[in-house]
């Protein structure tokens, strides 16, 4: 299966953008399709350190610069990315960012606009998720990576990973399973094997298990 080697790929992440970092020091071969960053709640001075050099558009701003507040922010927000997004041409964005997305954007790039969610859609949507499943006391915590629509983590699901709640000590625990799988989705799109059907996500050739327990079956 040939690779499509012409797809440009962005970035939309908030503040420190450790997982970005982190992406960018475990899997630099993303930049070489990376052509834009930007970063709201800004500056960031270690991650345009770490861009420097790069062919890459990095753009950070800060809402109270623009004195925006509530919707406003996400309306900015949105109308800025669906413009630079056609500035540069691109095709698929990354979202580590805290802000809900909107308008246009959402229409203009349907299912090509992919966030990372931490925890297991659909339980525990929205801010604080991992807080959420904690209190709530539940077995397993994870990830889902998801395109996004109109709704708020409600988005096609691409993939997940999960953790028992034994293995949590803190935040990166269940965060830095975030890297591989945008590695992972990274790859996949490269090679043309992400299909969507009916909102439905599915990946051509995958491996998808029927089930998985934990603790694991003794008996069969």
């Amino acid at each position: 299966m040939s690779k499509i080697i012409d797809i440009k790929f962005a970035f939309y992440v908030s503040g420190n953008a450790t997982r970005l970092i982190k992406i960018i020091e475990q899997y630099p071969a993303i930049l070489e399709r990376t052509f834009l960053v930007v970063n709201d709640e800004a500056p960031n001075l270690k991650l345009g350190k770490l861009l420097l050099g790069e062919k890459i558009e990095y753009h950070e701003f800060q809402y109270k610069e623009k004195d925006l507040k509530g919707q406003s922010k996400n309306i900015y927000l949105s109308e800025l990315l669906l413009k630079k997004f056609k500035e540069k041409n691109i095709d698929y964005s990354f979202c580590f960012g805290g802000k809900i997305l909107c308008g246009q954007l959402l229409t203009v790039y349907k299912n090509k606009i992919i966030n990372f969610h931490p925890a297991v859609l659909p339980m525990f949507p929205g801010v604080k998720s991992i807080d959420q499943a904690l209190n709530a006391n539940t077995f397993l915590l994870g990830n889902t990576a998801h395109f996004i629509d109109e709704g708020v983590d409600t988005g096609p699901v691409i993939m997940q990973s999960v953790i028992h709640r034994e293995h949590f000590n803190d935040y990166d625990d269940v965060l830095d399973h975030q890297l591989a799988m945008i590695n992972q989705i990274y790859t996949w799109i490269l090679d043309n094997r992400l299909v969507i059907e009916n909102k439905k996500v599915r990946i051509k050739n995958a491996i998808y298990k029927k089930i998985t327990f934990y603790p694991n079956l003794e008996n069969r």
